[in-house]
């Protein structure tokens, strides 16, 4: 218990995790699932696939280097480590929300236009 206070006061909190808008999930959900889609994407929601990637791997190796800590009783590192996960997590999670997000639109979009 005192560990999580010292940690809150110590650690910035992770940042907001990014939601796809529900009306979009909701129009998604109307295609045939065996309907071919076409979508063009920009080289920023190709940005979002490498750097969701990218900080996946990252908090991998975050995870492992808390595991490590943790068990060799370095539990300092460890809870230090341990917000700099869930940055990292979250913020693969939103890379790859976003990339979603500009898939579902922009297949919406070309169907929409043929």
């Amino acid at each position: 218990m005192a560990d999580d206070v010292a940690r809150s006061q110590t650690s910035s909190p992770p940042p907001e995790v990014f939601s796809i808008p529900a009306a979009l999930v909701e129009q998604w959900g109307e295609i045939p699932q065996n309907e071919r889609l076409q979508f063009p994407l920009t080289r920023q929601d190709i940005d979002h696939l490498l750097l969701g990637l990218l900080r996946a791997l990252e908090a991998q190796g975050t995870l492992e280097r808390i595991i490590v800590d943790w068990s060799n009783g370095r539990l300092e590192q460890a809870n230090s480590s341990l917000g700099e996960f869930r940055r990292q997590n979250v913020d693969a999670q939103n890379n790859i929300r976003q990339l979603v997000s500009a898939v579902m639109a922009s297949a919406l979009r070309e169907r929409k236009n043929v």
